[in-house]
């Protein structure tokens, strides 16, 4: 049996020429919103099987730009994208598409996600290419990928086995992460590193009983995943406000030591942080069976009045940029995502 992809994750059903359906599983939610990433990979495969489905002249074309407004909040349970042709081109074709999901006080569709999407056949492009030599700064370090799928740590970076919320951040079950041991990290300001930055070696690793029953086999990473990939890491606002959680998370501290500081401090995740815009520019086309290892370097610039952005990079093991991301989001109180009030607008009948 073939590793699993995020096309396995989320089955795409056609329901007519510009309608698909998707079912969110409460496996890969945050607290009872499913994770932006997830529901950004929903669009990029659902753009993808719009193109070979409903227009099989443009089989092929896949997505390298997006741009997500995460409008309302998404729910578990099955979703409608509508996609609307804006333009059909030898080359490049653009998308417009909206996700609607039924409401459960009122029994109407809502809009909950609109997005443009622009679509090439990335593995016939030719024209001009240059070598910028652009390479992250300040330089990742290296990574033994052999010794971190073995052990779980080489030299530079261990794995991040501990959520330490693990029922909130359901998602977060579904990658694995290694982070850069403490110290081999410089202190902030050395190296021109702010501390605003997280570099991080991912595996898939979902979770879903019907892909993955044993719990321990992972995935291969393709471009439908993209999407997940540059919204799953530690937040950088948790490094700052509770550091003792993330530390403990790579296993500087005890599980008896995190117990005893979550139940005299704060038991539940502090906050949450919702996606408010998402774009995406593809750079680079992952072979179909996917890779297993992609390096993703995470930067924020500013974190002020309950807003920040976030700036997202992702390479492949031989050093070629796949795609970037940029990110604004909000950070609200925990609480606010658990608690749903109704919505009462109508958008969308279908």
């Amino acid at each position: 049996m073939a590793p699993p992809t995020f096309a396995d994750v989320l089955p795409v059903k056609q329901i007519s020429s510009h309608q698909y359906a998707v079912t969110f599983e409460n496996e890969w939610c945050i607290g009872t919103v499913p994770n932006g990433g997830y529901v950004t990979s929903a669009f990029l495969m659902v753009a993808r099987a719009h193109m070979s489905r409903t227009h099989r002249n443009h089989s092929g074309s896949l997505p390298i730009n997006l741009h997500l407004e995460f409008l309302r909040r998404t729910s578990v349970g099955p979703a409608v994208f509508t996609v609307k042709d804006i333009k059909l081109g030898a080359r490049i074709s653009n998308l417009h598409v909206v996700l609607a999901q039924k409401q459960e006080h009122n029994d109407q569709w809502q809009d909950e996600v609109q997005g443009y999407i622009t679509m090439s056949k990335i593995a016939t492009e030719e024209g001009l290419s240059l070598d910028t030599q652009y390479q992250p700064w300040p330089p990742a370090l290296p990574v033994n990928l052999e010794l971190l799928g073995a052990k779980g740590r080489d030299e530079n970076y261990i794995i991040r086995a501990n959520d330490p919320f693990p029922s909130f951040r359901r998602a977060a079950q579904n990658i694995q992460i290694f982070l850069v041991q403490p110290d081999r990290r410089p202190p902030p300001g050395q190296s021109g590193r702010p501390r605003a930055i997280v570099d991080q070696w991912v595996r898939f690793a979902p979770k879903t009983p019907s892909l993955n029953p044993s719990k321990n086999i992972t995935g291969r990473w393709t471009n439908d995943a993209l999407g997940f990939v540059v919204d799953m890491f530690p937040q950088i606002v948790e490094s700052y406000v509770n550091p003792f959680v993330e530390e403990a998370a790579i296993g500087l501290h005890s599980e008896a030591e995190l117990k005893k500081f979550l139940t005299s401090n704060e038991p539940r995740a502090k906050f949450w942080y919702p996606t408010l815009t998402l774009n995406l520019d593809v750079k680079k086309l992952l072979p179909e069976e996917g890779v297993e290892w992609l390096f993703v370097r995470v930067m924020a610039k500013a974190i002020r009045n309950g807003r920040f952005d976030l700036n997202i990079e992702v390479w492949d093991e031989a050093g070629e940029l796949v795609a970037s991301s940029t990110h604004a989001s909000l950070i609200l109180d925990a609480s606010r995502n658990i608690t749903r009030k109704p919505k009462e607008k109508k958008d969308v009948k279908l």
